[in-house]
């Protein structure tokens, strides 16, 4: 039983021009399909049997006479990781994974953030409400704790960033209602709204989004929903 496709091996005996020849026709096959790192390309070549001086024939000449870029590719990879809602240190670790260094990674990510007209901010609460319900979300809102609605428990979040998380938006109505609440009642609800913002904090910090952005973003996706 095959596991997978077998990989078409080069024939090594080849004239070194004619392994070039293959191995630029192989790597504008694969630009066809869509854009690769010069990493990406330099290791497919290389699983295939090709040697390391080809190689790096092969990418000059693609480079040269530009099917090859990786400040193109880094570009459209980023722009393609923030609409999936990636933040920007997920997007710079799959940059990273993909070959391309810390400083074109920073550029990029930099020019795809710039191009959405968005904030990291605003692009994690995108997340948010990519990924929860509006129920969830307003659920979080806490809208009766007594600072209004910024009661929040940073032992919950790993770390003293989560201080002072604010969230004003709850309506008048909600909060009279709160008021009529038992005392246990009311603990519950913090403690549910606590437990919520620690979910959706942890689900940023998967996606790449910074500590500070993502107490923003939880705030901005519950106003939305409330709206």
């Amino acid at each position: 039983m095959r596991s997978g496709r077998n990989k078409q091996q080069i024939d090594p005996n080849l004239k070194p021009e004619e392994l070039q020849r293959q191995g630029y026709a192989r790597c504008i096959r694969l630009l066809g399909s869509r854009e690769h790192s010069s990493t990406e390309l330099r290791t497919k070549l290389a699983n295939v049997g090709f040697e390391s001086d080809t190689i790096d024939a092969v990418l000059q000449q693609l480079i040269e006479s530009g099917y090859q870029s990786d400040q193109r590719f880094a570009q459209l990879y980023s722009e393609q990781l923030l609409r999936k809602h990636y933040g920007p240190m997920g997007i710079s670790a799959k940059l990273s994974a993909r070959g391309i260094g810390s400083s074109l990674a920073r550029e990029s990510i930099s020019a795809a953030i710039a191009e959405s007209g968005l904030t990291w901010a605003e692009a994690a609460a995108d997340a948010l409400l990519s990924r929860f319900s509006m129920m969830e979300l307003s659920e979080s809102s806490n809208p009766g704790s007594d600072n209004g609605g910024s009661e929040y428990d940073e032992s919950e979040y790993g770390g003293s960033e989560y201080g002072g998380f604010e969230h004003s938006n709850a309506t008048e109505h909600d909060a009279n209602d709160f008021v009529e609440l038992t005392a246990e009642q009311r603990d519950e609800q913090r403690e549910q709204a606590q437990r919520l913002k620690a979910k959706y904090a942890r689900f940023l910090n998967r996606r790449g989004f910074s500590t500070t952005d993502s107490i923003k973003a939880i705030r901005l996706a519950a106003e939305t929903v409330s709206e």
